[in-house]
């Protein structure tokens, strides 16, 4: 959820627009891609609102609009739709760069970049556990630290990790991923990545009949959800295709995305209350990935626009970049009939802060001079080539 890729600046932007972009994103790392930090601040946004609402005071938690602002569900796939994006995009990357994908590289990249706070946020819960200040059950601290929470389908307590089985998915998705872009050529990913995507509906709908006591699951587990991340992984694999490109420019217009925008925001959600099952299990998560990616490629595409400007703000960055800790931890501050708010958004805040600045930045530092110093290992001694 917190990674970045190369700069990706538009041909078609002017070199006033050109030069903007390149000036607000030099604080960042040199791996980003316009636009989705921003993304992923409003992704978050939509997930601290959703768990938040139920401890708001009456009149605000109950307006109209915190029905749709307050949309968890969709947060969560904006996240996955950016996660195959730019995990795919990443190693495809690394392809063209050193004619090879190195798993262990990506795998070491991947466990520093993902267990620290994750293991660290399991740490707190422990404690506040075993001093009896939160409700918990032991499976399913083990089922969270193996990463295995979306199939997990016992126990009564579990609002605290409740929200790992998005990163149980994530981690089965890597650990199936890159492996096939390894073993496949690019155009058998594609094929794999739609095949994925044409049966996930069907899948969905078998597993609801077929396994009765699986059906609160449905959004959670591989085989029922793998499908959205896919559309990120199969939109990085045509990213430069030129068939796509000319699709793309004549397709994704403006009015298109703001209609996509409207579906996300308001329709959906509607058809979801309306129709629950009978409208997400077979179209309702299709269509929803496939509007995700509509307005994915707008503002990657586009960042000199208005939405583009507004997604690459400083601040929405920021958040962005945060937005791993932040969803780790605003678990522990909007328990169901608990938390002051807007204090417990604050300290969730804080506490996401505190995450990246001490614990996530350094070992990020960290892991980067570890892999310059094995690359540096593994390079030829050059002087002796020479002689």
């Amino acid at each position: 959820m917190a990674c970045s890729s190369v700069l990706e600046v538009p041909a078609h932007l002017s070199s006033g627009a050109k030069k903007v972009l390149i000036e607000e994103s030099s604080p960042a790392p040199s791996r980003f891609i316009s636009s989705l930090d921003g993304l992923r601040a409003i992704s978050i946004a939509l997930v601290v609102i959703a768990h938040a609402r139920p401890g708001m005071p009456i009149w605000l938690g109950s307006a109209p609009g915190m029905f749709f602002l307050g949309n968890g569900e969709l947060g969560v796939s904006v996240f996955f739709v950016i996660s195959g994006f730019l995990i795919t995009k990443l190693l495809l990357k690394e392809r063209i760069e050193r004619d090879d994908i190195n798993l262990k590289r990506f795998y070491f990249r991947r466990a520093l970049r993902i267990f620290p706070a994750f293991y660290a946020y399991l740490l707190i819960l422990g404690i506040l556990w075993s001093g009896g200040l939160i409700s918990e059950e032991p499976q399913t601290f083990l089922r969270a630290g193996t990463y295995s929470w979306n199939y997990y389908f016992g126990g009564s307590a579990f609002w605290f990790l409740g929200h790992t089985w998005s990163l149980s998915l994530e981690e089965q998705f890597y650990l199936l991923w890159p492996a096939c872009l390894v073993l496949l050529s690019p155009r058998r990913c594609r094929d794999f990545a739609l095949a994925v995507i044409a049966l996930s509906p069907a899948s969905r709908v078998a597993t609801y009949y077929l396994l009765p006591h699986w059906r609160g699951h449905l959004g959670m587990m591989l085989h029922t959800r793998l499908d959205t991340i896919m559309f990120g992984c199969w939109l990085a694999l045509v990213w430069d295709n030129e068939h796509f490109l000319s699709a793309a420019q004549r397709l994704v217009r403006p009015w298109l995305v703001a209609l996509a925008s409207l579906f996300l925001i308001f329709v959906d959600p509607l058809l979801l209350g309306r129709f629950r099952g009978y409208y997400s299990l077979p179209v309702g998560i299709t269509l929803q990935a496939v509007c995700i990616s509509l307005v994915l490629i707008y503002v990657v595409r586009q960042p000199g626009t208005s939405s583009g400007r507004f997604l690459n703000l400083p601040a929405m960055r920021h958040i962005g970049v945060i937005s791993y800790s932040l969803y780790l931890w605003q678990q522990l501050f909007t328990p169901p009939g608990h938390g002051l708010f807007p204090l417990n958004i604050l300290a969730a805040f804080a506490c996401a802060e505190l995450s990246y600045r001490f614990l996530e930045r350094p070992i990020l530092q960290l892991r980067d001079a570890l892999e310059t110093k094995m690359s540096l290992r593994s390079a030829p001694n050059t002087a002796t080539a020479v002689f």
